[in-house]
């Protein structure tokens, strides 16, 4: 049983899980949560953090959550037709 991949679809699902990932971030941000968990993951990776996490800021959680849209949609439409050249 062959299965399509819509170039379409593809992109729609690879733009919303990578921005949906990002956005999660966002809201670690906005909560409070985002230094403490980046400190705790570099700890378990036996590392001490260079980064500070910047205040919470509207637009720049829009610019990120959209441009990881974008990116996740190109991939998924690269993926799709990949998919297609190979099943051809």
């Amino acid at each position: 049983m062959a299965t399509s991949y819509s170039p379409l679809k593809t992109a729609l699902i690879g733009g919303l899980t990578l921005s949906a990932l990002h956005a999660c971030w966002v809201m670690l941000v906005a909560s409070g949560w985002a230094q403490p968990i980046l400190d705790f993951v570099f700890k378990l990776h036996m590392l001490n953090s260079p980064f500070i996490v910047q205040p919470f800021s509207l637009l720049l959680s829009l610019e990120l959550i959209a441009l990881t849209f974008a990116v996740g949609a190109f991939y998924g439409i690269v993926f799709s037709l990949i998919k297609k050249l190979i099943h051809q």
